[in-house]
């Protein structure tokens, strides 16, 4: 596959995960990602007068697919609160969705950036929250067309949001 192919296959993933997530069809997104998946949201330093800052990372969050699994297992049982009374929904836009590093063919950098709208479906005076950060893929090709992500790392934009029971990936 030529380099403007590879860039049109990632931008189908990319897009098609964010549809899959804001329509929480949590079994199909698994399915995106590799067995040894790795997942981080880090928050940067934002300080007043700074540029933000990712040198001294601080995680808020890791998982692997297989605490994906469990959570989204949990997510849908009884004792899955966040979800059935938060009621709300979400919508991603990606953009700026970029090849960073092109290794042996097979796995590829990839950086984008990320938006998402996050409203509670019940309460119309309480207000959106928006989300913002940047995304660094690795990505996996095998054969000729399938792809699968083998880790994100989101770098928030700030280092605080007004929300709350986040259930859901970046």
């Amino acid at each position: 596959m030529n380099l403007q192919e590879l860039f049109y296959n990632i931008y189908n993933l990319e897009i098609m995960e964010a549809e899959l997530l804001d329509a929480e069809e949590y079994d199909k997104w698994l399915t995106l990602l590799d067995d040894d998946y790795e997942y981080y949201v880090m928050e940067g330093d934002n300080r007043q007068g700074k540029k933000l800052d990712f040198g001294n990372r601080k995680f808020l969050f890791s998982a692997d697919k297989n605490k994906w699994k469990l959570f989204i297992d949990r997510l849908f049982s009884s004792y899955g609160w966040s979800y059935q009374y938060a009621q709300t929904k979400t919508r991603r836009i990606i953009g700026n969705i970029r090849i960073v590093d092109l290794k042996d063919n097979n796995v590829v950098h990839v950086a984008s950036n990320v938006l998402v709208l996050r409203f509670n479906t019940e309460d119309i005076k309480e207000f959106p929250t928006l989300i913002s950060g940047k995304r660094e893929d690795t990505l996996r090709i095998y054969g000729d067309n399938e792809i699968k992500i083998v880790r994100r790392i989101v770098h928030l934009d700030s280092t605080s949001y007004p929300s709350y029971n986040l259930y859901f990936p970046l």
